[in-house]
């Protein structure tokens, strides 16, 4: 696929924000749901594997290191619902309907968002290991890989270098963005989490603004793909 992405147009930071502020009228409680959802799937998973630890660990030689697997394997598991909730933000930044139970459908392409999920996950860590500025580069760029696999049914290789080139034409606005949105977020969650009622929709939704306008030749019909089979 040689699609180009990139634009004469420049998204900004400040038209992310403001359009995603535009947008999540509406749509709170729809995300609302979805990070509850998440967060309950994030207990129970916590407590099975909590529990099959501490069932093994006596068995094991290093019962720590069981527990950062089983931190890793619950991160795995649950990065489809992540994706999911960026999918919302995708979704509602093109003007299209949104449901929390939307934030299941990525389950579909299990499999290969596990294995980019995994790879993405590798490199980001070797990039910070080596240096701190080249895991954040990574952690950055292949934000949008997993979208590109659902919608435009990208082998993980090709989601993750397509991803990759188009962010990295946008990077420092990128950064700007996460580091904005991040630092709000950090903010929202100290004052005993009630901004994030607002935070979390608008932030995802900022997301979905420029992965909209960095991928314009992916329409709202390829956007939704991920329900092809609904």
């Amino acid at each position: 696929m040689n699609a180009n992405y990139d634009h004469e147009e420049k998204w900004t930071i400040e038209s992310a924000l403001e359009n995603a502020r535009t947008k999540h009228n509406g749509a709170k409680l729809t995300f609302l749901q979805a990070v509850l959802v998440y967060f309950l799937c994030y207990f129970v998973l916590n407590v099975v594997l909590t529990y099959t630890v501490t069932a093994l660990a006596p068995a094991t030689a290093n019962a720590l290191l069981m527990e950062n697997l089983s931190g890793i394997v619950l991160s795995l598991l649950l990065s489809p619902l992540g994706y999911g909730i960026g999918l919302l933000g995708i979704r509602k930044s093109a003007g299209l309907e949104i449901d929390y139970n939307m934030i299941v459908q990525p389950y579909r392409y299990f499999l290969p968002l596990l294995m980019l999920a995994t790879l993405v996950s590798l490199i980001t860590l070797v990039g910070f290991a080596l240096l701190v500025l080249p895991g954040i580069y990574f952690a950055l760029s292949y934000s949008f890989a997993p979208y590109l696999l659902m919608a435009k049914n990208m082998g993980i290789w090709e989601s993750m270098e397509t991803s990759r080139k188009a962010v990295t034409k946008n990077f420092w606005r990128f950064f700007g963005l996460s580091l904005i949105l991040a630092i709000v977020n950090i903010v929202g969650a100290l004052l005993l989490l009630i901004p994030l009622f607002w935070l979390i929709p608008i932030s995802v939704i900022a997301f979905g603004e420029v992965y909209n306008h960095i991928f314009r030749d992916v329409e709202a019909s390829e956007a939704t793909a991920v329900e092809g089979d609904r």
